[in-house]
């Protein structure tokens, strides 16, 4: 059954303090902004979790997780990280790319790369695919710099597909049915 608001996950790597808070701005506009139901750790209460698990369950009951690319998630989610860095990144990478190894079709879908202004494109890990599948580009956080994303999110396309028309009946140009003799 379709939601009303779609229900995202964000999963990204703590690699700074300025990219923690992009990523917060970047969860708050779309949840408060836009209508998005984003799950993002930051707002967890501060009582003690299994981050794993609550990872987990939350990727699973998502619509849609936005893997957020950066530097640090390129290495953590390829698994060229070091192991005593990022370690919420990496379990959620490699419960990400289980998920796509176990069904590519669905995950593919549910999967979306979003590169934050003064990321780029290089930093989205390979099991997601940077150059062969789509990514989302976000120009600005504003409704028009991330408009090809929000509409992804919410099932409404830029263009729609035109009604298919009747096939023309062409006479024939030669032979016994044409007009020419």
């Amino acid at each position: 059954m379709p939601r009303d608001h779609p229900k995202v996950f964000v999963s990204y790597t703590h690699d700074s303090p300025e990219h923690l808070e992009s990523v917060r701005e970047f969860a708050t506009f779309l949840r408060s902004g836009q209508g998005i139901d984003v799950v993002l750790d930051q707002w967890v209460s501060d009582r003690r979790q299994d981050w794993q698990a609550w990872a987990t369950k939350n990727i699973l009951e998502s619509d849609f997780v936005i893997v957020v690319a950066s530097e640090g998630y390129r290495r953590m989610g390829d698994g060229y990280g070091p192991n005593d860095r990022n370690p919420g990144g990496q379990a959620e990478a490699a419960t990400l790319r289980d998920l796509l190894l176990g069904d590519r079709q669905d995950w593919t879908r549910k999967l979306l790369p979003v590169v934050l202004p003064g990321h780029g494109v290089e930093e989205i890990p390979q099991f997601l695919q940077p150059r062969a599948a789509d990514h989302y580009v976000i120009g600005s956080i504003t409704p028009e710099g991330t408009d090809e994303l929000l509409r992804h999110l919410t099932g409404q396309p830029r263009h729609l597909l035109p009604p298919l028309g009747e096939q023309p009946v062409l006479p024939p140009r030669s032979g016994p049915a044409s007009k020419r003799t």
